[in-house]
Order: C-alpha cells, then structure tokens, then sequence
C-alpha cells in the first residue's frame, strides 16, 4: 500500500532541514568567536584550566580596563589610531586606483589592453611573502621604514580590486557614455559623474574586501616596522606579553575589542556587499 506525501508537509521537512544545516554552520563558525568572548571574562588560570569550562567561573570584566591601563609597554590607543589610520587610506587609495584602472580597462580600447590586465591578474597567484624582501629593500631605500606611508603605499592597490571594477564596468552599456559624449561631457565628467555613481555597490564590496585585509595585516607590518609607536593593532597583540606570563584574558580581550570595527562596519555595509558580489562576479 502506497502513501501519498502531501506537497506540503514535503516542502516543510526541505526547510526544516535546511534551517537546521543553516544552524549547525552558523554554530561552527561563531563558537569561536563566542569563546573568545567568554574567555576574555575570564581569569587567568582559568583560561587553560582543565576540566573545560566554556562560561566563567568568575566575571572578569577588569580585562578590557587591564588591556588600556595595565600595561605600559603597550599603548593599545595609539595601536587602534594606527590601524584605522592605515585602513583608512590605503583602502582610499584601493578605491581610487581600482575604479580608475578597471574603467580603462574596460571602456578604452588600446594595444596591449588584454595582455597588460592579464598581467596585472595574474600578480594575484603570487604570494604575499615571495614579494616581501625586495618590497621590504625597496621601501627602506625610499625611506619609508617606520611610518605611515611605508604601510600604507604597499597596500594601496591590489589585482583583484583591479578585476573586479573592470568586471563591474563592463556591465555599464557602452551607449549610456557614448550619449553622454554626444550631449558635450569629457572624458573626467563622464567617470565621475555617470560611471562612479553607477558602481557604488562594487566599491562598497571593495571596500569592505580590502578593509579587512589591511586592518588584519600582521607579516607586512612586523617587517617594516620596528618602533613601537607605530605599532598596529594586530602587531600589538602578536607581542602582547606580560613580564613573567602571557594575559590571556587581556589579550583576548584586546582581540574582541579588534573585531569590533569590521564587525560594525560589515553590518552596515552587508546588503550592498551581497549587491557587489553579485553585480561584479557574474558578469564578464
């Protein structure tokens, strides 16, 4: 005897089991930063005691107050000033020299266009850390060791930035210029007037993209800066240490607080990020 399953009932066993994949994958992603959290509440020894306790056993709020105060040696303010300082415009520059590039690219037809962009894309299969020492010799010859600009200038343009604004670019139909051309505009008018505010979405994605590059980046900024005064934020918690032990509640602590502007910022930018994602990845 044969049972007949209603479409209905079908359709909510589908969604029943992917909500609950949906909640398993979100789990598996935010159970660290949750125990970051906890841990940052925590007391020292018990941060690696065993048995495992994942709430604490005391509250331990005096680890965000230890992180500004407690230490010193390590001027937190002055870390969190330099890494938005660095953020800020490096992702400036990424933004400018990517939209510009990636519009000739896209809309100006010259020799060598498509071997030039194919050598520029494919810098992306280089590592980082290929590239290190001779940046690293080439930045000190300019003198540019220990300063803003030596963070900066290195990070201010990258290859995908680059691919993804010509990507985005390519979708503008080329006969919304060529009117605009006709009705009297220039060639800088046309850019920043009709193309710039066309891409938003795609700069907005690239924005947060290359944020989190640079306000994360460790490997770069131990290398070419050795003052502690311009120390970043993640260089700062790499050689957090005490005098005799490692505060793991303040340096987690510091951890959390280092989360907390990528956090606020993709919050605000989350649905024009999906937008430029879309817009720029499916479209050549």
């Amino acid at each position: 005897m044969k049972y007949m399953v209603n479409p209905r009932t079908g359709r909510n066993i589908q969604r029943g089991l992917l909500y609950t994949i949906l909640v398993i994958v979100c789990f598996v992603f935010i159970f660290p930063f949750l125990w970051m959290i906890f841990s940052s509440l925590k007391l020292n020894k018990d941060v690696l005691a065993l048995p495992i306790h994942f709430f604490p056993r005391v509250w331990n709020w005096k680890s965000y107050y230890n992180v500004f105060f407690k230490f010193p040696d390590f001027n937190f303010p002055r870390y969190i000033l330099n890494s938005f300082i660095v953020t800020f415009f490096a992702v400036l520059l990424c933004l400018f020299f990517s939209a510009t590039s990636g519009y000739g690219f896209a809309k100006y037809k010259f020799r060598g266009n498509n071997i030039l962009f194919t050598i520029i894309l494919s810098t992306i299969m280089i590592s980082f850390s290929v590239i290190i020492v001779p940046l690293f010799i080439l930045i000190r010859k300019l003198g540019m060791q220990n300063s803003y600009a030596g963070l900066i200038i290195p990070e201010s343009l990258t290859a995908f930035g680059v691919f993804m604004m010509r990507q985005f670019f390519y979708s503008i139909p080329d006969d919304v210029i060529e009117s605009a051309r006709i009705d009297g505009a220039n060639e800088y008018l046309i850019f920043s007037s009709i193309s710039i505010p066309m891409a938003k979405t795609a700069l907005l994605a690239l924005l947060i993209f290359h944020a989190q590059w640079v306000w994360n980046l460790l490997i770069w900024p131990l290398i070419v800066i050795s003052t502690p005064e311009m120390r970043t934020l993640p260089q700062g918690i790499a050689l957090f240490k005490g005098g005799y032990n490692t505060p793991y509640p303040e340096q987690l602590a510091v951890s959390v607080i280092a989360c907390l502007p990528l956090l606020i910022l993709y919050m605000f930018l989350s649905k024009y990020f999906v937008q430029g994602i879309t817009m720029t990845g499916l479209k050549g």
